[in-house]
């Protein structure tokens, strides 16, 4: 089960490594000033949130697998990083469904299933619904149209190649989905609705045993237009529309046991992703 509150953790240090033992250690000679106590705590914050980063890629990417174990040991070797902000990083991917925390406090992957991936998409859809159609009025300035029109053009470039590098295209595709977030001039709702869409990432790679991207820029070029012109219902019955055929074509990628890890292993290692019929 997937729950779409939204739980903010305070990052906590380990107090044998972390700034608190730093103030104890400094207390023994001198007080720490206010400057060096703040600089240990942006030092730590930065690096929970360098493996937060690191390590969500590589859950979005399949490179984790669903249902695989992280452990703080090899985590810490892999990545380079102690293991206090290895440890803060897993409670934050906790608070945001990426990982999962079993009986026994062991943290494994989130599991894929299409129950999750249907509630999940429900809830994409509204919000995505409410972004476009928040933007069809609120946006201001013409620039903004602009740069997500540049996405699109480069999303039909991308359409064009042989053969076609989905994990390239799908880059391009959040870039697109999140200017559209932006659009709306609401910026928690922009924060939270690029939240969801890295929920959907892994879901929407199962739609890769089709060759439809040049059809997807397409249906984006449509919503744009829409929300250029301040057509509100339009704009959102062209995201409607849109949302539908990814969905029903990642449920047939699930359906028939299709599985993009192997394609963008394949893509890292420097084998193109091979081209794939209608």
């Amino acid at each position: 089960m997937i729950y779409f509150n939204r739980y903010h953790t305070t990052i906590i240090i380990d107090r044998r490594t972390g700034p608190a033992a730093c103030r104890r250690r400094r207390n023994k000679e001198g007080d720490m000033d206010e400057r060096e106590e703040m600089t240990a705590e942006v030092m730590y914050g930065s690096k929970t949130k360098q493996a937060y980063e690191l390590i969500k890629q590589k859950i979005l990417m399949l490179e984790y697998a669903p249902g695989q174990p992280l452990r703080e040991l090899e985590l810490s070797e892999q990545l380079s990083m102690s293991r206090t902000p290895i440890r803060a990083a897993i409670e934050r991917l906790v608070a945001d469904c990426f990982v999962d925390e079993t009986a026994g406090k062991r943290t494994v992957v989130s599991g894929v299933s299409v129950d999750s991936f249907v509630e999940l998409y429900e809830v994409r859809e509204a919000m995505e619904m409410l972004c476009v159609s928040l933007a069809a009025y609120a946006w201001q300035d013409h620039s903004q149209i602009d740069a997500a029109r540049d996405l699109v053009d480069r999303q039909f470039e991308l359409a064009t190649q042989t053969p076609v590098d989905s994990q390239a295209v799908q880059a391009v595709d959040r870039e697109f989905h999140r200017a559209l977030a932006h659009l709306s001039g609401n910026r928690l709702l922009e924060r939270e609705t690029v939240w969801i869409y890295d929920l959907c990432l892994r879901y929407i790679f199962y739609s890769m045993h089709m060759n439809w991207s040049a059809r997807i820029a397409q249906e984006h070029r449509d919503i744009l237009g829409a929300i250029e012109r301040r057509d509100s219902q339009l704009a959102q019955a062209h995201v409607r529309n849109h949302l539908s055929k990814v969905k029903d074509a990642v449920l047939m990628g699930l359906a028939k046991g299709f599985d993009p890890s192997v394609e963008l292993r394949n893509a890292r290692e420097g084998y193109t992703i091979r081209p794939h019929g209608e």
